[in-house]
């Protein structure tokens, strides 16, 4: 790391290169001797009662080198891939998602970095720019998109500002927030009169874009007690059969009204059918 002009003492860097991260600071044991009688060692008498063995020939010198630091380490991430599984999609904004962190081995300024998404956010969500967290400022939707993998970077905060990576990768759970939508809109049958009970009338569907629950289908309680005597449905296929007489001259139209129910917390759908 260091040589040593023999005659001028000038101490200058050898070939291998200095790193403050590996060692700070560098302490040199330097000789200086008289070159014409070499490395000779004599005594001096220093009073009548003693005597010390020295080397007036030769000069030892301690020579401590520091290192300052320069820029010239990258941030690195603790991690290289942050993973964040099952984030609810009703997550509201400004939800904390995960926290990345970097380090840079330099002191001072080049030491302390800067956060900033890079790419794959869609704009759902931001990282703060200190301490690295990562939060949603969008509202999601596992309908439109399920998974998102962010790229990240931290800056050092001194030229030529080194820059790391990292990515962040957040799955979406998915949960019961879209509204149930029958096939149909409304549905319309003509019957005989005196048709024979249990004779299947109409069949009513549903689905739901979250498609975690098996949908469940009934009649609304406010469908009038004469038309729930004479029909009843089947709460799993939504099969609307005849349970009663029907006699037209007691009545020509009956309106039902359907509820499909996914168990989520929106609003039921619902569609109404006439039989006259």
């Amino acid at each position: 790391m260091f040589s040593i002009n023999e005659l001028s003492g000038l101490v200058t860097r050898g070939q291998r290169a200095l790193d403050r991260e590996s060692s700070s600071s560098h302490v040199l044991e330097v000789e200086a001797y008289n070159r014409d009688q070499g490395r000779m060692r004599s005594s001096v008498r220093l009073s009548s009662y003693t005597s010390l063995t020295l080397s007036p020939s030769v000069f030892p010198l301690q020579v401590i080198v520091y290192v300052e630091d320069a820029n010239d380490e990258p941030p690195v991430f603790t991690q290289q891939q942050y993973n964040r599984l099952g984030l609810r999609e009703t997550a509201g904004i400004g939800t904390s998602v995960i926290v990345v962190r970097a380090t840079d081995p330099d002191t001072g300024d080049g030491g302390a970095v800067a956060y900033a998404l890079v790419s794959g956010s869609d704009h759902k969500f931001d990282v703060d720019m200190s301490t690295g967290l990562v939060t949603t400022v969008d509202y999601l939707d596992y309908e439109t998109k399920t998974s998102y993998l962010m790229n990240v970077s931290a800056t050092n905060q001194a030229p030529p500002f080194h820059r790391g990576f990292c990515t962040v990768y957040v799955t979406l759970l998915n949960e019961l927030d879209e509204a149930v939508a029958f096939f149909s809109a409304g549905y319309e049958v003509s019957l005989l009169e005196n048709i024979a009970t249990g004779t299947e009338v109409v069949q009513v569907q549903a689905q739901s874009a979250d498609n975690l629950n098996q949908l469940s289908y009934r009649f609304d309680p406010d469908t009038s007690p004469a038309a729930l005597t004479l029909f009843k449905i089947d709460s799993i296929t939504g099969r609307i059969t005849v349970t009663g007489l029907l006699d037209r001259e007691k009545g020509d139209i009956y309106t039902l009204t359907v509820v499909a129910d996914d168990g989520g917390p929106k609003k039921d759908s619902t569609v109404s059918g006439e039989l006259p």
